[in-house]
């Protein structure tokens, strides 16, 4: 592994480890890591030389915290795919990019990232397949999303929505965004501060942007069936105006006295952040709406809070 490739690898385990819970320390050659977590320790090394592999694999580590000596577990990170291990957990180019992506979507939602870090168990013969012609629908699943829970079920929500009529489980696309702006301005006797962080969500199907607790999302499966709407509002439009709106919403209008002879003037500056000092993070992330259509009536229900929405998704969905 080339050293530029080596320190890439060895930054981007780190933020894995830290969104784990972990403090991580770099360490000297020719290991790369340490991570120190609630309940145990690790030694990591990235790496695809052989020799490097197998002495990492044989040996040993410890490390001192808090005047106990801890036995560390291993991580190794290799894209050879040809060497073998038996006493270190070793990821290759799939569970990196996997956890990788896994981090960052727990630092935009703002939670911890929940790792995987079991021993490597034996491999077990797969159950055969059942046919699909002899699966029952109720074990079907659909794509692979991050969303929220649906957690008001089909009847309840057609109690909620107060129509009888057809049924339909939409997945309505958001921008979920997490922003920090820094920096601060000095003028006269009067400094301004930027700061200024927070978080929310943006339809990308009509743009409405509204708040609502995401840290109930996940990524898994969504109910068999469902409709899943594709964005008309894309990632680059959605942070373009959303940092023009930060910059908007933080300028401030200073204004300040200043005397000339026995003249008293007032002079009023405007004064807004960098562009480059506001920091925009996006997600696309799912929200379920059972949509009740009873004749010349659409009423939807918000499938996760039970709350119904302020116009029909055929009109755009606003979040109440």
């Amino acid at each position: 592994m080339e050293n530029g490739m080596r320190d890439k690898a060895r930054s981007v385990l780190k933020q894995i480890l830290t969104a784990a819970g972990y403090d991580v320390e770099d360490v000297s050659d020719p290991l790369d890591l340490s991570a120190i977590g609630d309940e145990d320790v690790f030694i990591v090394l990235c790496s695809d030389d052989p020799d490097q592999i197998d002495e990492f694999d044989r040996t040993t580590y410890n490390l001192g915290v808090d005047g106990e000596n801890l036995v560390c577990r291993k991580l190794l990170f290799t894209l050879d795919g040809s060497v073998r291990t038996g006493n270190c957990i070793r990821w290759g180019a799939d569970e990196f990019a996997k956890y990788a992506g896994e981090a960052a979507r727990a630092h935009l939602l703002g939670r911890r990232l929940d790792l995987d870090l079991a021993e490597p168990e034996p491999a077990v013969p797969k159950r055969a397949e059942t046919p699909k012609a002899d699966r029952d629908d109720d074990t079907l699943t659909g794509p692979d999303l991050l969303h929220l829970p649906v957690q008001v079920n089909e009847k309840r929500a057609i109690g909620i929505a107060g129509v009888q009529g057809t049924v339909k489980c939409k997945f309505i696309p958001h921008w979920y965004y997490r922003y920090a702006s820094t920096g601060e301005r000095a003028i006269k006797d009067k400094l301004v501060s930027f700061d200024s962080e927070g978080a929310g969500i943006v339809n990308a199907i009509n743009g409405l942007r509204a708040e609502m607790d995401m840290r109930d999302a996940a990524v898994s499966p969504v109910p068999f069936g469902s409709e899943v709407l594709q964005p008309r509002i894309q990632k680059s439009d959605a942070e373009e105006q959303l940092r023009r709106e930060i910059v908007e919403n933080l300028t401030q209008r200073v204004r300040f006295r200043q005397e000339k002879g026995d003249a008293i003037f007032y002079e009023e500056k405007i004064l807004k952040p960098d562009r480059g000092s506001v920091t925009v993070d996006m997600e696309l992330v799912y929200i379920p709406v059972w949509q009740v259509r009873g004749g010349s009536r659409i009423v939807e229900v918000n499938a996760y809070s039970g709350e119904i929405l302020a116009m029909p998704m055929d009109e755009g969905v606003e979040l109440l």
